[in-house]
């Protein structure tokens, strides 16, 4: 084995380690990757860097642009909306699967799930099922979806690309290319995740309060216990006792100092105690002059009746990381937290302290004006109802129609993908639909640095011949039981691997080896296995963390990690099977 061939094996063990342990922002693995094969010039700086004149970079960096347009305009949720007005709510909740799984074809899925996912949760209260049986189903379709198109998944652009630089140009593929499986596994898995969501999927109840569409039926407040208010000294029994708590009032928690206690009866409250309190406007008024030298937070007690909405974390969001205090939501949006819902588990202790995680969903409580802070700031979903999830349809015909000229221009050829792209996400901003600023912000620039990183590994992997060794190793211990076999092998690793990587990492590492499997077994033809790659790294439905649309859905179905496998596991055993028998006829 080559020195050159060496260091590349080594920069492959170290990206996979960063990545899965995420010891690392994935970005920066993918930067790193790319300064270490340029200086030990297993590549020349040209190839090292050439990632990111890449067709599938541009594309999906375009395409990111795009469809936060089409989700800033309410074009999508404009349709979503109609589905679900009237009728049948189980008939409501089939379109928005069948829209999901269309739609994804052509947008990217993470904002199409962003939009919708208000939708399902606000159709769950009228189908009588907890959100749990519902929000999976909604990321897999989407899943599903997106492997039916070359623009379907930043992953089908990157196979794309990847093949069509280790061929040298011989091998194109093209819009609907992956149709031919895709739309045959889209079908039969949709109906699948149809028939054994209920029998498959737990019941589990979420963190939602939203049963009024985000109006609170009471007043929630919070009240310091003073020195001189009455309410110093005296037990929680002993105060709804003498009225001073009215009858549907009640203490929801005590704040004392760093500490939160549950309401007990036989707690003795102190002065400076925080009372977490909510009730009708006459007891609120009540415990008010009850409690006559309160004050809230340092500002005067405002008896006003908030509004209670959760917000959930979404992937790239700037509060990742942060802790609840770090975020100062009083100060900052005027708007108080009262609980996290973490994968399932309701935590009301030590809440500023946490740091949040992606999918986390956070209780808070405050005004309309609140509410739009939050909804404006980037990396967050406000949950409160389906009223404001367009926010300017004016502009949404422009919106598509820059998606319907990504559409025409790809397919027609009078475009290559790359410019089709480029052209819809600049027309979106010239037309503003998005300004210049939000279509940066919207970018995954994570992502585009680790698709350079790992297209500038795949060529390294190609140039120093380890694609070539992995690939004849592979042939040599399956290849005598068959095509079928080895393309199985194929699938199943891709699908294995694409549930701790990404799975565009996982494209752009396993296209070239693929590729070389498909020479040593079919000179004639290598494209069975090369889509191989494609469809097993879309088959991310083992994991919440295989997919970003499953990361989204985690937190607001009260989830837990096994979860997934319940639907996925038998969703992913029919994939890959219906693939490994379908490849060599349909390629």
């Amino acid at each position: 084995m080559s020195l050159e061939a060496i260091v590349t094996l080594l920069v492959l063990a170290g990206v996979l380690v960063l990545l899965v342990t995420e010891w690392a922002p994935p970005g920066l693995t993918g930067l790193c990757a790319i300064v270490v094969l340029a200086l030990s010039g297993v590549l020349t700086p040209e190839q090292a860097l050439g990632g990111f004149t890449n067709p599938a970079v541009i594309t999906v960096a375009s395409m990111y642009v795009l469809s936060a347009a089409v989700a800033r305009t309410g074009a999508a949720a404009a349709m979503a909306n109609r589905l679900t007005q009237g009728g049948s709510p189980m008939r409501a909740y089939l379109f928005l699967l069948a829209a999901t799984m269309l739609l994804s074809g052509f947008v990217n899925n993470t904002p199409l799930i962003l939009i919708f996912l208000p939708l399902v949760l606000g159709l769950a209260p009228r189908l009588k099922e907890a959100p749990s049986r519902l929000l999976i189903p909604l990321s897999f379709v989407s899943i599903l979806g997106g492997s039916m198109t070359l623009i379907g998944t930043s992953t089908n652009l990157i196979v794309a690309s990847s093949l069509s630089e280790v061929s040298g140009g011989a091998h194109q593929l093209r819009m609907f290319d992956f149709a031919r499986l895709g739309v045959i596994l889209a079908v039969v898995g949709g109906v699948l995740i149809v028939v054994l969501r209920r029998r498959l999927l737990p019941e589990r109840p979420s963190l939602d309060l939203l049963t009024n569409q985000g109006v609170a039926a009471e007043y929630m407040t919070e009240v310091t216990v003073g020195d001189g208010g009455g309410l110093a000294g005296r037990g929680l029994a002993e105060v709804q006792a003498s009225g001073s708590l009215g009858a549907g009032t009640r203490v929801l928690q005590v704040v004392r100092g760093e500490t939160i206690h549950a309401p007990r009866p036989t707690l003795e409250l102190r002065s400076g105690d925080l009372l977490l309190v909510k009730g009708d406007p006459e007891d609120v008024l009540r415990l008010r002059l009850a409690a006559a030298s309160n004050r809230q937070r340092g500002d005067s007690v405002r008896s006003v009746a908030l509004t209670l909405f959760e917000v959930i974390v979404t992937p790239g969001s700037a509060w990742i990381g942060q802790t609840v205090g770090d975020l100062a939501l009083h100060d900052t949006y005027d708007a108080n937290l009262f609980a996290i819902q973490r994968h399932g588990v309701h935590m009301r202790e030590k809440i500023e302290s946490l740091s949040l995680q992606t999918g986390d969903v956070l209780l808070v409580q405050g005004s309309e004006a609140s509410m739009r802070r939050l909804r404006e700031a980037a990396g967050l979903l406000v949950v409160e109802g389906v009223d404001h999830i367009a926010k300017d349809t004016r502009r949404a015909p422009l919106a598509i129609l820059a998606l319907a000229l990504f559409v025409t221009l790809g397919v027609s050829g009078l475009a290559t993908v790359e410019v089709a792209a480029l052209s819809a996400a600049v027309l979106a901003v010239v037309t503003g639909c998005l300004s210049f600023r939000r279509a940066h912000e919207a970018i995954g620039w994570d992502v585009i640095f680790v698709i350079a990183g790992t297209l500038a590994l795949g060529v390294a992997g190609v140039q120093t011949g380890l694609a070539a060794s992995a690939a004849h190793a592979v042939v040599e211990t399956v290849a005598p039981y068959g095509t079928r076999a080895v393309l199985g092998v194929v699938l199943l690793f891709t699908a294995l691997l694409t549930q701790v990587l990404s799975n565009n990492a996982t494209a752009a590492m396993m296209t070239p080896i693929a590729y070389q499997l498909g020479l040593e077994l079919d000179a004639a033809d290598p494209l069975p296995f090369v889509m191989a790659v494609a469809f097993g790294a879309n088959c991310s439905f083992l994991t919440p963390v295989s997919y970003n649309t499953n990361l989204i859905v985690y937190g607001p179905g009260g989830y837990r990690f096994t979860d997934f496998l319940r639907l996925g596991l038998p969703l992913s055993v029919v994939f890959l099977v219906l693939a490994t028998l379908l490849l060599p006829v349909l390629y």
